[in-house]
């Protein structure tokens, strides 16, 4: 059960990924202040590994993670 909710946020944004970036970034955001430590460190795996093509996307996560 634990993965349940990384592979939730995985799922939301993927999805909205493709969407502007201030939906993308409160939906990251969201993520961040909903999830475990460990949960985060899995989170940002994820998307590094899923999102290189979309640099944009990369500058949205270091924000995130910084806060």
């Amino acid at each position: 059960m634990k993965r349940v909710p990384v592979t939730y946020y995985q799922e939301v944004l993927d999805k909205i990924s493709h969407a502007d970036r201030a939906t993308f970034r409160k939906e990251l955001r969201k993520a961040f202040r909903r999830l475990l430590p460990e949960e985060r460190e899995e989170l940002k795996q994820w998307f590094r590994s899923s999102c290189v093509c979309r640099p944009a996307l990369h500058a949205e996560l270091q924000r995130t993670s910084a806060s």
